[in-house]
């Protein structure tokens, strides 16, 4: 900033009387007038985050626009906010009850090296980690400074027609960022479904979050697949981890929408309404090296039915069983990421249908 330019503090709901409380760590924003500003906020990790962490919401390679920065648990969506989560295990100061992390959003509005969004939101995630930096150290609260991050990746996958216009919907190329991860390379080989896999999953490098998918479908045109997969047959599946503070803000994120093991707890059924997706999910739980976690899989099947139709029992069955075996191969895969983060002591929690 030019030295004739003076910067404007502001602080909301953190000055506060005694013996009130505030959501808040920090929540301010510092404005040159004309020449831009930065607004950061940090929050403790008491309940389900103002972001959505569902693993199909984060798998590079959707519809929607996104930015990771590896080393780094967090991410930029559409909607321009970019937030961070970072660990404290020894528990924030001044909470009622034992809190072992926060999430922080920055949204800087400044002249920055680079060109483009990626340098924009760059600028972002090195002020929220900076930020983090600043209140796990003030309260002395343990864990490991966060790494500043030195680039961010675009996880949006562009499909590339030979048209400049876009008038031809022929997908000719795909970019999709995370494909061949190592930690999601085995999802639905190791468990043994037939076909030839490709798997990809996401580049924030976490011990609190990892989400992986896989598909025999041709990920140019899903609807052109040869030889055409059977009714029936398993042709997409994922699996994610949620570790220590982020776990039960995704347990709430997926309640919120009736997708938790929680919501219908041993309900059972085999009739799949009209334009419902085939789509099981298992979930289980362990204790992983950032504390108590949460692993949610799941297994679609295909159909070329749309309409209304009941599964047999058989088939219902065995769907129950493929979930189970991706489970279980994604638990002992050697190089996925419950492995690496030492899980144990598993516990299954239940079955989620898709088409409830």
């Amino acid at each position: 900033m030019p030295d004739d330019v003076a910067g404007e503090v502001r602080q909301y709901g953190t000055m506060l009387e005694p013996d009130e409380d505030s959501r808040s760590l920090v929540n301010c924003s510092l404005t040159w007038p004309g020449h831009g500003s930065v607004r950061v906020r940090a929050v403790a990790l008491i309940s389900r985050m103002p972001v959505t962490v569902r693993a199909e919401d984060i798998l590079p390679g959707g519809d929607d626009e996104g930015y990771e920065a590896p080393g780094v648990t967090g991410r930029v969506g559409e909607d321009g906010r970019t937030w961070v989560v970072a660990e404290c295990p020894g528990g924030l100061e001044g909470r009622v009850r034992e809190v072992p992390g926060m999430y922080v959003t920055a949204a800087v509005d400044l002249p920055v090296p680079g060109k483009g969004k990626r340098a924009e939101y760059l600028a972002d995630f090195r002020t929220a980690v900076h930020v983090a930096n600043g209140v796990t150290a003030a309260q002395n609260c343990g864990g490991t400074a966060l790494k500043t991050p030195t680039r961010v990746i675009d996880t949006y996958e562009p499909h590339v027609t030979k048209d400049a216009d876009g008038g031809n919907i022929r997908v000719v190329g795909i970019d999709e960022p995370g494909l061949g991860v190592k930690k999601c390379r085995g999802l639905g080989k190791r468990a043994g479904f037939p076909g030839n896999w490709t798997a990809g999953g996401d580049l924030q490098d976490s011990r609190l979050l990892s989400v992986c998918g896989a598909t025999i479908l041709d990920r140019k045109d899903p609807w052109g697949t040869e030889p055409t997969p059977p009714d029936g047959a398993v042709v997409d599946v994922s699996a994610a981890s949620w570790a220590g503070p982020i776990s039960q803000s995704a347990n709430g994120e997926y309640h919120y929408t009736g997708d938790s093991f929680t919501f219908r707890e041993g309900e059972r059924t085999k009739v799949i309404p009209e334009s419902e997706p085939t789509e099981l999910a298992l979930w289980a739980g362990s204790e992983c090296a950032a504390g108590s976690t949460y692993h949610r899989v799941t297994v679609r099947l295909e159909t070329s039915d749309l309409s209304g139709h009941t599964l047999s029992e058989a088939q219902r069955t065995t769907f129950s069983k493929d979930a189970r075996k991706l489970m279980d191969s994604y638990l002992a895969d050697p190089d996925g990421w419950p492995r690496q983060q030492r899980c144990q002591d598993t516990k299954i929690l239940g079955e989620v249908e898709g088409w409830q």
